[in-house]
């Protein structure tokens, strides 16, 4: 378990941070200049809190009522950037093989094969960074932390610069470190699509004070939380049960989904976007869409500047809307309406744990 109790003043504010951090995967969100990637530099050791304590399974890292202040190289923190900083004069053997040289054979957790396998690096061991693409170079940081046998990976928005074709080819790796490996993370990230499809659990910052950490599904709907996620585009999240590869259940309804490449009875999670569902009084007929949920709306409110109609589908489901659409379907608390979604607007989240 990773335990942060740290303070930290700063140009613009105070971080001030106490969190214990239980699971294999530990999201932080919030809006840029938060205090996300100074948290991860002050764990790394990297940066130094004017006060407070750090411990990883019981070891103190940092503890400024005992004067202790373990050296980045002694914490054993596996660290990936946005810019992968590959060394560009090395080749990808090379690179992978740095941190795992400087180990002592007994301290080695992983073998260079099993992690080349993992991430799919063979073809690419005798590259240098720069015939690699932004996907691979991602990979071969990926896998240069791991070798390095890190107790805990530090994550900083490691897919920020890939396209959404590159995300998704790297996000299957990123889910073999939390399920094969067992290494734990602390993932920073703006996008709540990508933080769900490795963990439930958050830890919400803004302006350097913890607004919010927990299972994300509780805490995105409190007042302090929801506009942060809003801003991000929010991503309502239902459990589902897979039907067949484009077949799901939720409830008592059969929805279609894009392939899910999940066996029949399975649990997962589906994730469909504010904005990308269309509100109507009755269930319409004639129109290529595939999906409605019927509900009934919650509440009507403006967040950030856009009407939002939070509708009752067994969950609390968010729905953006233009202020025109609330006056003219007459929306408010109370009454049914039917959401309409497009099967290519629902992503495919992790399983249901």
């Amino acid at each position: 378990m990773v335990s942060i109790r740290l303070f930290r003043r700063l140009s613009d504010f105070t971080l001030d941070v106490a969190v214990d951090c239980p699971y294999p995967v530990t999201a932080i969100f919030g809006p840029s200049g938060a205090g996300k990637t100074t948290l991860l530099n002050l764990v790394a050791g990297l940066q130094r809190p004017d006060w407070g304590e750090i411990r990883i399974d019981g070891e103190v890292l940092f503890s400024s009522e005992h004067g202790i202040n373990l050296p980045p190289e002694r914490r054993r923190m596996g660290y990936v950037f946005q810019d992968e900083l590959l060394f560009p004069h090395l080749t990808v053997r090379e690179n992978l093989r740095y941190g795992y040289d400087l180990l002592p054979p007994t301290d080695r957790r992983f073998e260079m094969d099993r992690i080349v396998d993992l991430l799919g690096l063979g073809p690419l061991l005798e590259r240098r960074p720069d015939r690699l693409s932004g996907g691979e170079q991602q990979r071969v940081a990926l896998g240069r932390a791991i070798l390095a046998s890190p107790r805990l990976l530090l994550m900083d928005e490691p897919l920020a610069s890939l396209d959404r074709g590159l995300k998704d080819r790297i996000m299957p790796y990123l889910r073999h470190l939390r399920s094969d490996l067992g290494i734990p993370m602390l993932y920073v990230s703006h996008s709540v699509a990508e933080i769900l499809e490795l963990t439930g659990q958050v830890i919400v910052l803004e302006a350097g004070r913890v607004v919010a950490h927990g299972d994300f599904f509780e805490v995105a709907h409190q007042p302090e939380v929801l506009p942060l996620v809003e801003a991000h585009g929010f991503e309502n999240v239902l459990p589902v049960e897979v039907l067949s590869d484009t077949r799901v259940r939720y409830r008592d309804q059969e929805l279609t989904v894009p392939p899910c490449g999940r066996l029949k009875g399975r649990r997962i999670f589906i994730g469909i976007r504010a904005n990308d569902i269309i509100l109507c009084r009755e269930r319409p007929e004639g129109l290529s869409v595939r999906n409605a949920l019927e509900g009934r709306i919650l509440e009507v409110s403006e967040v950030g500047g856009k009407q939002v109609v939070y509708v009752d589908v067994g969950k609390r489901l968010a729905v953006e809307v233009t202020p025109e659409a609330v006056a003219e379907l007459s929306l408010r608390a109370g009454e049914g309406v039917v959401c309409l979604v497009k099967t290519h607007s629902i992503r495919i989240g992790p399983d249901v744990a």
